[in-house]
């Protein structure tokens, strides 16, 4: 019986990401990758002109790791506060993605392991109840801000682990370059991820109520 399961547990992920590439091609909205470009040209020139004294990283890191971790607690309370009003849930599930992230932020960056369980039962849940989720699965709107959201985690987590630094290395062939104001960098696109977070879920909310006056 466990073993039936894991392997559905294992279809449906596979299942996801087989078609992830499909989606990307003809449903993602390219355009919103302006955002996280426009993110990393406003930051170099805030972190290079010491606005808010953002020269500095460790300041620059304090207060947006104040932010960030806000934006997901607000996220987990509209959510929740969504899937309470229209009953979807759709909601629901992105107020466990974000209650996901959100504990990642608190108890520290040893605990990325948490975020990645809880997008991989989130995965799994969606992939079993497609019926349930279409909100989110029909709406090209939202799909796209949820995309975005991991876009920027990804880029953020390619800063913090060094792989953009090493890319870096590999195309000047200079071990001693660096991007500057990464860790500033690093910081802002993972709050811009959380904002994006929000966003889809608002997006989701305001399908949901649609769908219930028409229904």
């Amino acid at each position: 019986m466990l073993k039936d399961k894991l392997w559905q547990y294992c279809g449906s992920l596979l299942n996801f990401f087989t078609s992830l590439p499909k989606w990307i091609r003809k449903e993602f909205i390219w355009g919103y990758l302006f955002a996280p470009i426009v993110l990393t040209i406003l930051m170099y020139y805030v972190s290079d002109n010491n606005i808010f004294g953002w020269q500095d990283s460790s300041y620059c890191k304090d207060q947006l790791e104040i932010i960030h971790p806000s934006f997901l607690g607000f996220a987990v309370i509209l959510a929740f506060l969504g899937w309470l009003w229209t009953k979807d849930f759709a909601p629901a599930c992105l107020g466990i993605l974000s209650a996901g992230a959100l504990g990642r932020e608190i108890l520290g960056q040893g605990h990325t392991f948490i975020f990645v369980i809880v997008i991989l039962i989130v995965i799994i849940f969606t992939e079993q109840n497609r019926n349930k989720m279409t909100t989110l699965l029909k709406s090209k709107l939202s799909t796209s801000l949820l995309g975005m959201t991991f876009v920027c985690y990804i880029i953020s987590q390619m800063l913090d682990r060094g792989l953009v630094k090493r890319i870096g290395w590999l195309i000047t062939w200079d071990t001693s370059w660096k991007p500057m104001y990464s860790s500033n960098l690093e910081e802002s696109l993972e709050t811009l991820g959380g904002l994006f977070l929000v966003f889809t879920i608002i997006s989701v909310i305001k399908i949901a109520r649609r769908k219930k006056h028409i229904d």
